[in-house]
C-alpha cells in the first residue's frame, strides 16, 4: 500500500471510530464515559491529526525521489 493510500484508510478510519463514538457518547454519559474519552479517544485523534499531514508530505517527497530516480510509478 502507499503512503497515500494508508494516509486516505487512516482518515476515514478515524472518521469512522469518530463517528461511533459520538453515537456511543448519545447513550454512554457517566464518568467512565468521559474518562474513557479523554484517555483514549481524544490522544488517538490528535495522534491522528497530526500525522495525516506528515503522510501527506512523506507522499510529497517519495513521489519525488521516484520522479528524480525514474520511477515509472511517480
Amino acid at each position: 500500500m502507499s503512503v497515500e493510500g494508508a494516509r486516505v484508510r487512516l482518515q476515514g478510519s478515524l472518521r469512522d471510530l469518530l463517528l461511533k463514538w459520538s453515537e456511543a457518547e448519545q447513550v454512554w454519559r457517566d464518568a467512565t464515559s468521559r474518562q474513557f474519552g479523554a484517555r483514549y479517544v481524544t490522544p488517538l485523534e490528535e495522534a491522528v491529526r497530526s500525522a495525516l499531514p506528515a503522510m501527506e508530505h512523506m507522499a510529497e517527497v517519495l513521489g519525488k525521489v521516484r520522479n528524480d530516480c525514474g520511477d515509472p510509478r511517480a
